[in-house]
């Protein structure tokens, strides 16, 4: 029997930054880190989350699958990042945001979205190409002198 449990967003990142390549579930994580043997009532494939998220951001219509991975350099190092159950992972970490991602990696201020890039057919994209036109609220530019 499965049972359901409440834990913040920074444990569940944690909890999945753990994950080895073959598990695919909180109950597998958890059950090797604190070495519980499987009895014949817990199937392996037992899931409390039934579906692997990537991202979803429904501000902007984006939905990531698992797995799908950015990248990004800054001052010539390259960062890669996964889209793993609602979080960017990299170095260990899950991050909620595209923004709070950027920041770990010691960017203050800038549009992430046009920061970070993926691969598609070959070609880098940056991954503001998978928002939705319409969802993106764009600033007034405050007229410089030049405009005057």
């Amino acid at each position: 029997m499965m049972r359901t449990i409440q834990i913040s967003t920074d444990v569940f990142a944690a909890i999945w930054a753990r994950r080895s390549d073959a598990e695919h579930s909180e109950d597998e994580i958890l059950s090797r880190l604190l070495a519980v043997k499987k009895t014949n009532a817990q199937p392996s494939s037992a899931r409390d989350l039934q579906t692997q998220i990537g991202f979803h951001d429904p501000r902007y219509g984006v939905k990531i699958p698992h797995g799908f991975e950015i990248y990004r350099t800054y001052k010539g190092k390259e960062y890669r990042a996964q889209a793993i159950q609602g979080f960017w992972f990299w170095n260990g970490t899950g991050y909620p945001s595209l923004n709070e991602l950027s920041s770990a990696i010691g960017i203050s201020h800038e549009n992430a979205w046009a920061s970070w890039f993926y691969n598609e057919k070959g070609r880098r994209y940056p991954i503001s190409k998978l928002r939705e036109a319409d969802k993106i609220i764009r600033r007034a530019r405050t007229p410089s002198l030049n405009d005057l």
